[in-house]
């Protein structure tokens, strides 16, 4: 992998002509400085010891602060000298690459100038493009690694005619950021502040200008979803020479501080920062899922009160379900309606690109066929067509399932996207030799792939396997079960010491850097490794070495008899404490012997799909565990930031059910148990969390109809606004 310099170089080395022709510029990434929350800046312990700063200048800033907290929603009111002439998109891939990815788009005619720089820390990558107001419209894009074509999830895709599916902007929204001038401190005119967040992998900043109201701001496009940010205050270019100075590109500030809003909403990141978050809702859009046998399907379509011939456009497949093709149509507002018809090309068809464009200029397609994959006169298949006018009409923007010739709204793929983060054996699949049994659970483990493919997925939906299985046995299962598992967006292995995300440059499940880097803090794996082969031989032939961290040096495994595991675990974690080492115990399956794993104290099951989560930008509400035995706890039951949905298999072991016994109330609320064993388990707990959460999002608006109709002309102040 390239060295980050010559990366950051790389993304920088445009020709001055294409810089100047589309009026763009690219911001470039920071390194880490202090935080600062509410005004009070947040040290770390060893910080914490330096600081000399006395109780009156604390005052002093925390009075700066609120005065700056009860002045933002006023200078929310007020317009941006420029507002909308200038936006900045941030593009940030959602895979995985150990080589260079570059970004190609309709802004310049897809050639691949633009090379992303990668953080080989984290293994993040990301870039911000600045466009100016002339190129203010839907724009389409992909990313491309090693010559070949990748999309990106977390924005729509669309195909065009001749069957290539791009990305398109059509579905973000333009966030307008907001940051008081008296919080970047006394001297605004020499002050500067910018916005980082996930949005950009946290790699890159975005300036923030200064307004007529005296508050910094800049507006964003930002896909549907959850997302973290901070500012960062007075930063300062870097040296020349150390990078090539250019507008937009900054580096570390002397001195430079991180800051959070508090009147916004706070979360905690995985590497435990303070950041705020927001969800941006997903704008009026006409979604149409589409199950069918076709190869190609079309869309001919038009919202109501347009004027002039229906408009034509090419569906896509979705990944992993043959059976289901896409279309995502934005809408011109929240109020309308869609009248559209599909027809799909057959496979003996010799001139379907030529056939719809006759069609495209007579209207809408001769669709009096009452038959499934029967060709009209013009050797089309047309899906069966409702009665009355022959067009399926849709009468308000939202996901619209056409099955069987019948046409349905589908409330749940609304929904913010789900994390399903599920075990493997006993859970998801059951494997073992050929048999009668593990055919059975083989259907019941397709069966669940092709739910999540057909109704979570279009949404966004994502699949992690949580397994206490090595990599190496889980890419060899994915090889047997080719075609029955479906395939994960990343892969927890060694209860949860390791994270491995597809590099698709290499064709090859990879560690994920940040991940492991997290795990460091506070572990020292000689310590762990010291003390327990000194208490093995202790306590004499009644504990042995499973795994000695040679393979995850994360995790240190013993097999314990259970009648001598407490008294072996209190001396393990005493001498661990007394050398400062900082861990956790994880054991299962119950018996004469107990597995028992000694891990980094940020590592676990449920660390590490509460990091997979804020990297995929999904938030822990949305994230749904599923699991059977004692070391799935962790993932099943709270976590520090909060509860999430949890699925009990009904097969599950003794220790599960005995830990579910002594839940409070509250967090019972949040477990699912469902009747179905294993994989069939997962189908029926995913269906009573959608229906709970439809009925949560249906409560919210009744509340807000009524919070509206007894103060009709009175909007709700926000300090962010779209």
């Amino acid at each position: 992998m390239q060295g980050l310099g010559a990366l950051q170089q790389a993304a920088h080395h445009a020709p001055a002509p294409w810089k100047q022709r589309h009026g763009r510029r690219r911001c470039v990434r920071v390194r880490d400085a202090s935080l600062w929350t509410a005004g009070l800046r947040l040290l770390s312990s060893q910080q914490q010891q330096q600081a000399t700063a006395t109780a009156q200048q604390q005052q002093q800033q925390q009075q700066l602060v609120q005065s700056a907290v009860q002045q933002e929603p006023q200078q929310q009111k007020l317009l941006l000298h420029g507002a909308g002439k200038k936006k900045y998109i941030p593009f940030k891939p959602d895979f995985f690459s150990s080589e260079p990815v570059q970004l190609a788009g309709s802004w310049d005619d897809w050639s691949l100038n633009i090379t992303l720089p990668i953080d080989p820390g984290t293994g993040e990558a990301g870039i911000v493009l600045e466009l100016d107001a002339s190129q203010h419209g839907e724009l389409t894009y992909k990313y491309n690694v090693a010559g070949k074509w990748h999309l990106a999830h977390s924005d729509a895709a669309a195909a065009d005619m001749q069957g290539c599916v791009n990305n398109s902007t059509a579905g973000r929204k333009l966030v307008r950021f907001s940051f008081p001038a008296a919080f970047a401190g006394p001297r605004p005119s020499e002050q500067s502040v910018h916005l980082i967040g996930s949005f950009t992998g946290w790699q890159v900043v975005i300036p923030m200008a200064l307004g007529a109201d005296g508050a910094y701001h800049c507006d964003v496009s930002l896909p549907p979803g959850h997302h973290s940010f901070r500012f960062l205050l007075n930063a300062q270019q870097q040296e020349p020479g150390v990078f090539q100075p250019m507008a937009g590109m900054l580096a570390q500030a002397s001195p430079a501080q991180y800051a959070v809003l508090q009147h916004l909403p706070l979360e905690t990141l995985p590497s435990g920062a303070t950041a705020n978050s927001l969800r941006v809702p997903a704008p009026p859009t006409f979604r149409l899922l589409y199950h069918t046998s076709f190869s190609e399907a079309y869309v001919t379509y038009r919202f109501s009160g347009q004027q002039g011939a229906p408009r034509r456009l090419r569906m896509h497949h979705q990944p992993d379900c043959s059976g289901l093709m896409l279309a995502h149509l934005p809408a011109p507002g929240p109020d309308c309606s869609l009248e559209f018809s599909i027809s799909g090309a057959t496979l003996d068809s010799s001139s379907t690109l030529s056939t719809l464009s006759t069609m495209e200029e007579e209207g809408w397609p001769n669709s009096s066929s009452n038959v499934y994959n029967k060709k009209n006169n013009n050797g089309i298949a047309v899906e069966r067509d409702p009665p009355g006018s022959g067009l399926y009409t849709a009468a308000r923007p939202g996901v619209w399932r056409l099955k069987g010739g019948s046409l349905r709204p589908d409330d749940a793929s609304q929904l913010p996207p789900l994390m399903l983060c599920t075990d493997l054996d006993g859970t998801l699949i059951e494997d073992g030799e050929e048999g009668d049994w593990v055919r059975q659970n083989d259907e019941l483990t397709y069966l669940c792939a092709q739910h999540f493919a057909q109704y979570l997925a279009p949404a966004g939906g994502l699949i992690v396997f949580n397994t206490g299985r090595s990599i190496g046995m889980v890419e060899g299962l994915l090889q047997r079960k080719s075609g029955i598992m479906p395939w994960p967006s990343a892969i927890i292995t060694a209860v949860g010491t390791k994270i491995f995300m597809w590099d698709v440059a290499g064709r090859r499940w990879a560690p994920d850097p940040g991940y492991a880097h997290l795990l460091d803090d506070g572990w020292n794996l000689q310590e762990v490794q010291n003390l327990a082969q000194a208490l093995m031989r202790r306590f004499n032939g009644n504990a042995s070495c499973v795994d000695d961290g040679s393979e995850h040096p994360h995790r240190v495994s013993l097999s314990i008899r259970s009648d001598v595991l407490h008294d072996f675990l209190k001396q393990w974690g005493e001498g661990l404490n007394r050398a400062g080492v900082q861990h956790q115990f994880v054991s299962s399956i119950g018996g004469e012997w107990r597995y028992v794993d000694c891990i980094a104290k940020n590592a676990g099951k449920g660390r590490a799909m509460a990091y997979l989560a804020s990297k995929f930008g999904v938030s822990l509400e949305d994230v749904v565990a599923a699991g059977d035995s004692g070391n799935d706890l962790l993932m099943l039951g709270r976590l520090p930031e909060g509860c999430h949905p949890a699925i009990i298999m009904s097969n599950s072991h003794p220790e599960v059910w005995d830990w579910l016994a002594r839940l409070t109330p509250e967090e019972r609320g949040w477990i699912y148990t469902p009747k179905a064993e294993r994989a069939a388990g997962i189908v029926e707990g995913l269906k009573a969390v959608l229906a709970d959460k439809l009925a949560a999002a249906a409560e919210r608006q009744r509340k807000a109809a009524a919070q509206r109709a007894l103060a009709p002309g009175k909007l709700p102040v926000r300090a962010l606004r779209g």
